[in-house]
């Protein structure tokens, strides 16, 4: 009789699955191919390319739900919240994956005194990262074919502070959430976002994602431009270090790594 009444009261109400939550751990390169590191409620660790839009979906609401000044953010920009996976798919695939492999390209090419001030582990996730917060941008600015307007300009610059609130949920090394909110900065500091006071990232750090960041950028085509050769890249990189807002080692190291790859 005990059964049938505990039958009865299950089949009525049934006992709530629990939601299974996500925690992105970080990011790791595999024969030069990204992939994710994420873990489940029991604990268990696993690697992910990115490709699974259901969990991505999850860990990036995850992310924002944790985090109140995202939705600020979103709020002030007037922007929807919309969790952009396609964009998220191409970044993982392409642009952070290339990122990463300039990266430790430049990072191994440095002289030991530079290279002293920063490790392998923290520039390797950081540039597989740092691009993360565009999940968030609208994709009719992420792929406009035209220059942005002042407006467009100023949402797709808050990217970095996106990816960096974004990331800060999870079980990233400060370090490496540092990079990700400044790989937009320089040596003069005119980059974005604006330097907090007593924030002092890692300039070598920053110059390395910086610098990696941008020659990825150019190397490949975009809708508004055409893909440009290694020497135009170079030149126009070659520009701001006239200007000191790249070190010169830094620009070394990157012309001693591209010379010797096809990248």
């Amino acid at each position: 009789m005990l059964q049938i009444t505990i039958k009865i009261r299950t089949m009525i109400n049934p006992v709530k699955k629990k939601r299974e939550n996500y925690s992105l751990r970080g990011a790791v390169q595999i024969n030069r191919s990204s992939f994710f590191v994420f873990s489940d409620n029991s604990g268990r660790t696993f690697l992910k390319r990115g490709r699974d839009e259901k969990l991505q979906k999850s860990i990036v609401q995850n992310m924002i739900d944790l985090n109140p000044k995202i939705k600020g953010l979103l709020k002030k920009y007037k922007i929807k919240p919309s969790i952009n996976t396609k964009t998220l798919n191409e970044l993982a695939d392409g642009h952070m994956n290339e990122t990463c492999k300039v990266a430790m390209g430049v990072y191994n090419s440095l002289p030991e005194s530079l290279k002293c001030e920063i490790t392998e582990n923290i520039i390797k996730e950081a540039s597989m990262l740092h691009d993360l917060g565009k999940v968030l941008i609208p994709a009719k600015i992420l792929n406009k074919p035209a220059r942005l307007n002042i407006k467009e300009r100023e949402i797709m610059n808050i990217h970095s502070t996106l990816g960096y609130e974004l990331l800060k949920t999870q079980r990233i090394n400060e370090e490496t959430l540092e990079l990700v909110k400044y790989h937009h900065q320089n040596l003069k500091h005119t980059g974005y976002p604006e330097m907090e006071e007593n924030i002092y990232p890692s300039d070598i750090g920053v110059q390395i994602i910086s610098i990696s960041d941008k020659y990825s950028a150019l190397k490949e085509a975009r809708v508004y431009r055409r893909k440009l050769p290694r020497i135009e890249a170079l030149l126009i990189l070659y520009k701001e270090v006239r200007e000191g807002k790249i070190h010169p080692e830094i620009y070394n190291a990157l012309i001693n790594f591209v010379k010797n790859t096809e990248l």
